[in-house]
């Protein structure tokens, strides 16, 4: 798996040469984890399963039944890709500060299986963050 670095911002970087980078293997499978997330289902013409459509819980009540269907749904997003244990996969959901905050972790299935790989999905009334 290889593609195009992207920075912080989700933008292009570019090298000393003035060529785009690239990353692959862990690096690239985590940053394409990250752009699913900030994906809405159905945004991405050639794959119209892709993407978490976190966007559905912007709005509303902090419920215990709105944590249980974002934990849901990010755990099927998860569950597709071959190379996550589907078993590992663990999230925490939480309010903070006007924020809904999500935090996921997980194995993959490589060579160092003791590797916990995670990130956070941050909701707020107007936007979704992943860091």
């Amino acid at each position: 798996m290889e593609d195009i670095r992207l920075d912080d911002s989700w933008k292009l970087t570019q090298a000393a040469n003035g060529d785009a980078p690239v990353v692959s293997g862990t690096e690239c499978i985590l940053q394409d984890i990250r752009l699913e997330a900030l994906t809405q289902e159905g945004e991405l013409f050639y794959d119209t399963t892709y993407g978490w459509s976190l966007l559905d819980f912007l709005q509303g009540e902090d419920t215990e039944l709105k944590r249980a269907a974002i934990d849901m749904r990010i755990r099927q997003r998860l569950s597709r890709r071959t190379y996550i244990i589907p078993g590992s996969i663990r999230t925490q959901v939480f309010f903070f500060k006007d924020t809904l905050k999500v935090q996921i972790l997980f194995f993959m299935r490589e060579k160092d299986t003791d590797q916990e790989y995670g990130l956070e999905v941050n909701l707020d009334r107007i936007q979704v963050e992943v860091e």
